[in-house]
């Protein structure tokens, strides 16, 4: 007998509330698969860059004088800036990203933020992550996208702990170390029993089960015979990011129906000697992203993938007495692929008005990320977000 992905979802579900005792979910997403079409051919990757990446330091207002003033030591010197406009130009470290730049293909909000802004890493992570300042929503809104959809299979974390953004509220979406450990693994002799067991004939509930364990085994299977085929288009950088990145095209390649892939890079807490870590860390981010664009590019799936970056919050505009900075507010997004509307979106950051030494947010980052959801992954937003939010038309 053939299963499709629906009848799959559906049998899962059922094997599932039969051994978990969450049978609340579980008929939803049952009845949900019976309904929904199968994941279409776009993902969305996104970029997290823990710790409170400086905007002003990667997209540098280079045309200002109050920003060399405010930052006699870090500042990005004019002579080394990526020109964009007359205004604004890239940190010298993003150079690999330019020929998206120049392509069309990039695109950078400027002052985004949320109201009443917060300082705290873990708060301030909490509502990048649940889509709500008011810190009153425990599940995250890349768990919504899933819920919405039906399918708790359709959004993956690339790395160790899975984030809040993929907490639904009776679930976890998954995290994958590494893309060749998602496998049935079973101990050494019992493969053979194994499938003798899926195998034998039921009747009922216990048929259901056996069958959905049957095309679980098959679909894993078959998504290693898929990434097994996969040859990089392009090299990466050697890291964590890079292998994370890697296995973001390996999976996309493979066929898997993951509608949204999510990336960490840590490190952006630069409250001393900002510009040797900062420096490093952009080139990595670069570097990596360049990567993935030329792989997709490479593979024929560079129309069917948007990357869509953010931080928790930027940095205070002054730097300190140790040549770094400390945690501000407003900061920079930015979203790279064939399926975005590059450019600059938003006025430079104004530092004649600031809020406490920071960056005043003119956009919120709920409208940046409806745009995704409605434009790219044709959702709707309100649903997702559980309210309406304006904000720039990054998507093609």
């Amino acid at each position: 007998m053939t299963v499709d992905r629906r009848d799959f979802l559906k049998y899962s579900a059922l094997a599932v509330a039969a051994t978990s005792g969450m049978p609340g979910f579980l008929a939803r997403a049952a009845a949900q698969a019976a309904t929904q079409p199968a994941a279409g051919g776009k993902t969305l990757v996104v970029i997290q860059l823990t710790g409170g990446n400086d905007g002003l330091n990667t997209l540098v207002p280079y045309s200002n004088g109050a920003y060399y003033a405010a930052r006699p030591n870090i500042a990005i010197p004019r002579k080394d800036v990526l020109t964009l406009t007359p205004d604004l130009g890239m940190h010298p470290s993003l150079k690999p990203l330019m020929p998206l730049w120049e392509s069309g293909h990039l695109a950078w909000m400027e002052n985004v933020g949320y109201p009443n802004p917060n300082r705290s890493h873990f708060a301030s992570m909490a509502i990048w992550h649940t889509a709500d300042p008011t810190q009153a929503q425990a599940e995250g809104w890349i768990g919504r996208v899933a819920e919405k959809i039906g399918d708790p299979f359709c959004a993956s974390n690339l790395g160790g702990t899975t984030p809040q953004a993929l907490r639904a509220s009776e679930f976890s979406l998954p995290s994958i170390d590494r893309v060749d450990s998602f496998q049935v693994r079973l101990p050494a002799g019992l493969d053979g029993a194994f499938e003798r067991l899926l195998n034998l004939p039921r009747e009922g509930e216990a048929d259901y089960l056996g069958r959905a364990a049957r095309q679980m085994v098959a679909n894993t299977r078959e998504v290693q015979a898929n990434v097994a085929k996969y040859r990089p288009g392009a090299k990466y950088p050697e890291g964590r990011f890079g292998l994370n990145l890697q296995d973001a095209a390996r999976l996309i390649a493979a066929g898997t129906g993951q509608r949204v892939l999510y990336v960490s890079l840590g490190g952006f807490d630069t409250h001393a000697g900002q510009r040797a870590e900062q420096d490093e860390l952009l080139a990595t981010l670069a570097s990596g992203l360049a990567a993935f664009q030329a792989d997709l590019e490479a593979q024929g799936l560079a129309d069917r993938v948007i990357v869509m970056g953010f931080s928790e919050f930027g940095r205070r505009v002054a730097e300190n007495g140790s040549a770094g900075t400390d945690h501000g507010q407003g900061s920079v997004m930015f979203a790279l692929g064939q399926g975005v509307k590059g450019g600059i979106h938003g006025d430079s950051p104004d530092l004649e008005n600031l809020a406490d030494g920071d960056i005043r947010y003119r956009q919120d980052f709920r409208g940046v990320y409806a745009g995704a959801l409605t434009h790219w992954l044709g959702l709707n937003a309100r649903d997702i977000l559980r309210g309406d939010f304006a904000g720039p038309e990054w998507v093609a």
